[in-house]
């Protein structure tokens, strides 16, 4: 195995896609390089992607949800997780330092201010900033001889003497203090420098030495996801697959563009065929889970038309904001991600599912106003054709029937002896029970049968 004690090893040079990424501009700037050149990097490693990673219809909207955020990138390798590489970390620990967690450690480790301590630190990040390594190193150096237990002045001299100086021993000694130091204030900052120092032990090619550091940062640390990626990597150069490959596993779940990384990592070779099968498990978990979520999406999909669709038959026009057509829409679009057949993809579905569900909701609560204002304006309706038949089944019946018969007397019987007994008699007699009949029953049961079906 190669070593490389006097000289940067090749995973330590800046990679041409971080090429703006240096010392020289001012933190805020940086970011936004970040932020820029990370999507540049996983828009052009997708391209090259193997066919279980990514396919090769990514668009660029999903390659920025797959990105990091400025909030992220100012975390610093915490958050720049797959992002991350050696070659950009000077740029990385003066992002770090502006952090408000490193903030707070300084408040705690010198508790009362030093005008003297601030003046030099103040002096020294503003020479590392613009690069004037040798101004930051004389600084830091002053600054070591006031202070024994700051251990962002050990990590500073560390990056100093392993990136810009090349003297990995003494780059290690550093890294030693800053771990000692770091203890009692950050487990993050006491992983942070341990992977360092597991870097340098890498490089003189103490394979194990690394893999320990490194695992002890993960212990710290459980959610660094670098720390987890460096401890698979040794892992890997020691043929452990086994430690390996549930590690990559994780930090996969945590940042999907680790897949990308470590197709690229040529420390994985001894472990390809695991890994292949790792990918495979992954995009099938992935696929089951988003199989599994749209079922139940189209289910509501499908309730959702029927109420759209029953409500225009009552004679309600439904807003084409809200059609259930664009659901429908996305649901064929997660489709064609779903044929793809890759990480990648399922991933991206994963992302468009909350997106599909939230328009699902919005539609379903504005049904659910509209079915109400429909409820409201029908039970108002079935009211007045109540009112309807209760007045109609006043108006007949057999008391209104005689009532009006027997008064119907008074002009029948006149007219029956005028016309002459007995056929008179008959006739108007006949006549007056066919007008009451009708009026009080008839008359009604029809009116009756007609607001019983405009209930209905």
């Amino acid at each position: 195995m190669d070593t490389y004690i006097d000289k940067l090893a090749p995973w330590e040079e800046k990679n041409v896609y971080y090429k703006d990424v240096k010392l020289g501009k001012g933190v805020k700037d940086l970011k936004i390089i970040l932020k820029r050149q990370t999507e540049e990097l996983i828009a052009t490693q997708i391209v090259s992607a193997d066919a279980i990673v990514s396919s090769q219809g990514v668009t660029e909207d999903a390659i920025q949800e797959t990105g990091y955020s400025i909030k992220s990138i100012g975390r610093g390798m915490g958050g720049l997780k797959a992002a991350f590489e050696w070659g950009i970390s000077d740029v990385v620990w003066l992002i770090e330092k502006d952090t408000e967690e490193m903030r707070d450690i300084m408040m705690r480790l010198y508790k009362v201010s030093d005008v003297q301590m601030d003046h030099l630190r103040g002096k020294a990040d503003e020479a590392f900033a613009r690069e004037d390594i040798e101004s930051a190193l004389e600084r830091f150096a002053e600054m070591e001889s006031l202070v024994k237990n700051d251990f962002s002045i050990c990590i500073g001299l560390g990056m100093i003497y392993l990136f810009h100086k090349i003297d990995k021993e003494k780059a290690l000694v550093y890294f030693d203090r800053a771990i000692k130091y770091a203890r009692p204030y950050s487990a993050y900052y006491t992983s942070y420098a341990l992977l360092y120092k597991a870097l340098i032990k890498r490089d003189f090619g103490l394979i194990k030495e690394a893999e320990k550091c490194a695992g002890v940062a993960i212990d710290l640390s459980p959610g660094l996801t670098e720390a987890m990626y460096q401890n698979a990597q040794y892992n890997a150069l020691l043929n452990r697959p086994e430690k390996a490959i549930p590690l990559l596993k994780k930090a996969i779940k945590e940042d999907i563009v680790y897949c990308l990384k470590i197709l690229r990592e040529q420390d994985f070779k001894l472990i390809s065929a695991e890994i292949a099968q790792l990918y495979e498990e992954i995009r099938n978990e992935k696929y089951e889970k988003v199989k599994e979520t749209l079922e139940g999406e189209r289910k509501n999909v499908s309730l959702l038309t029927n109420a759209v669709k029953g409500m225009e038959k009552l004679g309600y026009n439904i807003s084409q904001e809200f059609s259930v057509e664009l659901l429908e829409s996305g649901n064929n679009e997660i489709d064609i991600l779903i044929q793809n057949n890759s990480i990648f993809d399922a991933h991206f579905a994963e992302i468009m599912l909350p997106l599909l569900s939230k328009k699902l909701n919005r539609q379903t609560e504005f049904l659910r106003r509209k079915g109400n204002e429909i409820f409201l304006n029908l039970d108002a309706e079935i009211q007045e054709l109540n009112t309807g038949t209760t007045g109609k089944k006043k108006k007949g019946g057999p008391v209104s029937f005689l009532i009006q018969f027997l008064c119907g007397q008074i002009v029948a019987l006149p007219f029956g002896w005028f016309i002459g007994l007995p056929l008179g008699i008959y006739v108007t007699e006949g006549l007056l029970f066919g007008i009451c009949f009708y009026i009080n029953v008839i008359q009604p049961q029809s009116q009756l049968k007609e607001i019983n079906a405009k209930k209905k």
